[in-house]
């Protein structure tokens, strides 16, 4: 993927559709759709929530449907259901999680985005992510690009867990940040999310390790990078310990950099755990 240049001729304004993906995020909701009020259209799409997100929603202004995927649930197979299925008829989509929120300052920078004549199909954003009220710009790697904006009927999304546009094609970024509170429910809640994507790991390793084809890995442009720390899986932990604290510079950023960066850890370590539970399992040994 290359980036397109924001500069040139401006185009009228096009309408832009919000769909924000939901499961039990009645605490983060209110936050994330009154940021999002500018847009033409508001659209929640609900996994099932049982925390009374649905009539939050609704109260907030935004149309709600809900989608619950069979098996296991992947972000990109959700966001392509609501281009596909969520009724929206703007000419662009902004994707963004309960747990974020756009800043005056990203809006504008969006929608000058979308004016622009001949725009690529698709835009990059990369978010500030917040950890106990610090802004883990090191440790985190800003800018950390997400695909999140696309011309509705152009582009999908591929990668399951780790989403990505597809390949080959005309890609913008926007440099001006979104805001993510990724840790705004609590540990518990961070720990469920990352017991689903370390699930998702260890398959992908095995899937890897076994076929030795770096498609099993996913679609993610990072897939040399996975391929390499993919055949060090028991060092996974190190490494990304290093990565965020050292190399990263998560050391400049306080207790929270370091405490941060001991989560990751821990995450890799639990992938490592369920890696070496799935190949016995396998071999049907005891656990």
């Amino acid at each position: 993927m290359t980036s397109s240049t924001l500069l040139g001729q401006v185009a009228s304004n096009p309408s832009i559709a919000a769909v924000v993906l939901c499961l039990n995020e009645a605490v983060n909701l209110p936050r994330s759709l009154a940021s999002l009020t500018w847009c033409d259209e508001r659209l929640v799409v609900d996994s099932g929530s049982s925390d009374g997100s649905q009539k939050v929603a609704i109260q907030a202004g935004a149309t709600v449907v809900e989608h619950r995927q069979p098996g296991r649930f992947l972000i990109t197979e959700q966001r392509n259901w609501a281009l596909k299925n969520g009724g929206l008829r703007s000419e662009w989509v902004l994707f963004l999680d309960a747990d974020e929120e756009i800043s005056s300052d990203c809006r504008k920078a969006v929608q000058a985005a979308i004016c622009q004549l001949n725009a690529p199909d698709g835009f990059e954003l990369t978010p500030r992510y917040w950890f106990f009220g610090r802004w883990l710009k090191h440790t985190q790697g800003y800018p950390n690009w997400h695909p999140r904006l696309v011309r509705r009927g152009s582009l999908t999304f591929e990668g399951g867990v780790w989403e990505s546009f597809p390949a080959g094609r005309t890609i913008g970024r926007i440099n001006t940040p979104y805001e993510h509170y990724a840790f705004s429910k609590g540990m518990d809640d961070w720990l469920e999310r990352h017991r689903r994507y370390s699930d998702w790991d260890a398959e992908r390793i095995l899937a890897y390790l076994k076929s030795g084809d770096q498609r099993a890995l996913g679609t993610s442009r990072w897939l040399r990078l996975r391929a390499f720390t993919s055949r060090l899986w028991p060092l996974r932990p190190l490494l990304r310990f290093l990565q965020k604290y050292v190399f990263q510079g998560g050391f400049r950023e306080g207790w929270q950099g370091l405490l941060f960066a001991l989560m990751m850890a821990a995450y890799e370590l639990i992938t490592v755990v369920k890696v070496i539970e799935k190949r016995r399992r396998m071999k049907g040994q005891t656990l």
